[in-house]
């Protein structure tokens, strides 16, 4: 297999490595040997702060483990240092950092060699993203000189890392018009849609009071807390989507949407974990599945799928609605048994007319959903 082939072929695997973290320790393990480096070490750091918050080694005997004395000695590391100070830079040769004296005697390059073998080491950090920025250094060994080539080929492959990442967050817009508000996962708002901040000037049914969520009257308060507490991830375990409906005297009843969000740095998997939550002002129908779009995070052709289901459409009559092959609308369903967590078309159909029944009973106990 010629060099180009490996290096398309990585570039597929890393779109497709999403959040899976062992797919993604393959993917690092074969950027490293392309470039032709012998190990590699991968860290979120907040690097204004130098605070590090994750690290994985890649070599020989340190395959996806975070090694204590890199936790101990990360500061030292004059790439680092180097970069928090040219952060426009992004990309440097560990021995173009520091004196030429001054890097054979320095006790970060002393470690690398005695841990991982190598004597210099080409590193690249990404554009802060909540104010923590991805880093990837590729070490090589004492009788490997990297080429430029090799340098611009870890360019290139840490670009589409880069992209990668930040192609599976999903990113908050204050500019939205739909009613969105940000929570960290301390249940604290952090940011609000221009749709929300309108929503709620024009129909004050919620409030933001010192910084959290609030709303007139002891029931619907008790609704609104205890579907934070389930969106919200506690430890090991995941938060789940739920949706309440609150009543007011402003009109008809609001629909609160909470769904789990995280930001995804690739070997590390999920990081930095929050809460969205929506405010819709209609009560949702089979015709209009803004909620069930909203809970399961479907994308906009998903949700194309599932209303033209809803409307009767078998396979084949959906395939020509949207002009696309039967595999690529069973590829679809997939995905939407997948986040949803059903496994056929009626079990799908009874999931999207159970959320509006009870939407339609109005009783706000009966409309909180838990997948």
């Amino acid at each position: 297999m010629s060099l180009d082939t490996r290096v398309s072929e990585l570039i597929k695997r890393i779109y497709s490595a999403a959040g899976d973290t062992a797919a993604w320790d393959s993917v690092m393990m074969g950027l490293f040997r392309a470039v032709g480096s012998s190990a590699g070490i991968a860290s979120l750091i907040e690097l204004q702060e130098m605070r590090l918050h994750r690290c994985r080694i890649y070599g020989p005997q340190h395959y996806g483990y975070c090694i204590e004395g890199y936790a101990e000695r990360y500061r030292e590391d004059p790439t680092l240092s180097w970069v928090a100070g040219k952060p426009e830079a992004r990309f440097c040769d560990s021995r173009a950092t520091i004196g030429r004296e001054e890097y054979l005697k320095h006790p970060f390059v002393d470690w690398a060699s005695t841990t991982l073998g190598s004597s210099y080491w080409y590193a690249g950090c990404s554009a802060p993203t909540s104010g923590i920025n991805f880093c990837l250094s590729a070490h090589f060994g004492h009788d490997h000189e990297a080429s430029d080539d090799d340098f611009a080929l870890f360019r290139l492959l840490f670009d589409h890392v880069e992209c990668a990442m930040r192609l599976a967050n999903r990113g908050f817009s204050e500019e939205s018009a739909r009613a969105l508000i940000r929570l960290d996962d301390q249940g604290r708002v952090e940011q609000l849609s221009r749709g929300a901040q309108r929503m709620l000037h024009d129909r004050p049914v919620l409030s933001l009071d010192n910084d959290r969520i609030n709303i007139s009257g002891r029931l619907q308060q008790r609704m609104i807390d205890r579907a934070l507490e389930q969106v919200t991830p506690k430890g090991a375990r995941s938060g789940k989507p739920t949706a309440v409906q609150i009543k007011h005297e402003h009109g008809r009843p609001w629909i609160i949407v909470f769904r789990p969000v995280a930001e995804i740095y690739g070997p590390f998997g999920r990081v930095n974990r929050k809460v969205d939550v929506e405010m819709l002002d209609r009560v949702p129908a089979m015709a209009r599945l803004d909620v069930v779009q909203s809970l399961f995070d479907l994308t906009g052709r998903e949700l194309q799928v599932l209303r033209l289901l809803s409307q009767g459409h078998s396979i084949d009559s959906l395939s020509a609605s949207i002009e696309v092959s039967r595999n690529t609308t069973r590829a679809h369903l997939r995905s939407i048994y997948a986040k949803t967590k059903t496994s056929s078309q009626s079990e799908l159909m009874q999931l999207c007319s159970g959320l509006s029944s009870a939407a339609a009973l109005g009783d706000p106990a009966d409309l909180e959903l838990l997948n």
